[in-house]
Parts: structure tokens; sequence; C-alpha cells
């Protein structure tokens, strides 16, 4: 079974870090799409930004207090 590289984001969109989807063992090139995680990879964050994920695309957003 093959895996791939996923990305987690908290309840807010911010990106927190990698996960792992597994391939589906009942159906192959199907991927199991953990719970809060996107298939694009976020951009390099900015200098005091952090990447916020809006349900489409990444965005680049000041660090929140």
């Amino acid at each position: 079974m093959d895996t791939k590289i996923v990305y987690q984001v908290d309840h807010q969109g911010l990106y927190v870090g990698q996960a792992i989807a597994d391939e589906s063992p009942l159906e192959p090139g199907v991927w199991l799409i953990p719970a809060g995680c996107v298939t694009v990879a976020p951009p390099k964050a900015l200098l005091g930004k952090v990447c916020q994920w809006d349900g489409h695309q990444w965005r680049h957003i000041e660090v929140p207090a």
C-alpha cells in the first residue's frame, strides 16, 4: 500500500504540519485523506506571516495574536 503527504490545518485554516494519507485498500488510486487535511502544499511562509487555507487556496496572513 502506498502513502501520500497531505497538509493539516486547524479549525481556523492555519497550517499545522504534514500528515500521511493512505491509499484505499478497496479502491486502488483513491486516497483516504484525514479530516482537516488538504492535498495542496502550502507556500513558504513570509516573514511575520502564516499560511491559511481558505477552502480553495493558501493565503498569507498576519500572525494571529
